[in-house]
């Protein structure tokens, strides 16, 4: 009678085959990955090799979508962080630029934003890890940030023009507009995820304070 081994290739259980993922799928796997590894290790601290271990794909897995850990980096400061979320719409020529307005087109949406956990995740990585990629930063900055400003920049000065708002420092600066909802964001990155009740409460008094400082009598 024959008898077979226990570790005869022949009688061992087939393994599944990988299962090959799009694209668009793997590469959104990888950016989950690795902002679990930079959050928990620091940028300068994480490998490539961690961020596969993290993705449960080889080094070469990696690369075949990305070229570098930098590139890694830009790509989930474009993911998060793209205006998309958050960039004021277009409005209808005829329309009048209220404080009101100015709030739904550029205000809460930020504070909307602040509610996810992943933006403020990649925004502490901006705040303890960017002077390790001064280039990322500075394309995400050109890219998304000076836009958003010229936008709400120009939405005061139509508002001036219209006689709806008032003329002066945050027609000309309107990164003062914003400076609220910048504070709001540092103190949630030290402190991690706000309670709804907390972000409301910083929400109304951003608007507030605009109402004071922007709206005419």
């Amino acid at each position: 009678m024959t008898t077979t081994s226990r570790d005869d290739p022949a009688q061992r259980p087939a393994r599944a085959p990988r299962r090959r993922l799009p694209a668009a799928q793997r590469i959104e796997q990888i950016l989950d990955a690795a902002l679990q590894v930079f959050s928990d290790k620091g940028y300068a601290a994480a490998r490539i090799d961690d961020i596969g271990a993290a993705a449960q794909l080889s080094k070469g897995g990696i690369y075949t979508h990305f070229r570098s850990k930098e590139e890694i980096f830009e790509a989930l400061l474009t993911r998060t962080l793209a205006p998309g979320a958050y960039q004021p719409r277009p409005l209808p020529a005829d329309a009048r630029v209220t404080v009101d307005v100015l709030v739904a087109q550029a205000i809460a949406p930020m504070y909307a934003l602040f509610a996810e956990r992943s933006p403020l995740r990649v925004l502490r990585l901006l705040l303890t890890d960017g002077a390790h990629t001064p280039q990322m930063v500075e394309r995400w900055r050109a890219a998304v940030v000076a836009p958003y400003i010229d936008e709400v920049q120009r939405l005061v000065r139509r508002g001036v023009a219209q006689g709806t708002l008032r003329d002066g420092v945050l027609a000309t600066a309107p990164r003062l507009m914003i400076s609220p909802a910048v504070h709001a964001m540092l103190d949630l990155m030290v402190q991690g995820r706000p309670t709804p009740q907390q972000l409301a409460e910083w929400q109304r008094e951003h608007v507030a304070l605009l109402h004071e400082l922007l709206a005419r009598p």
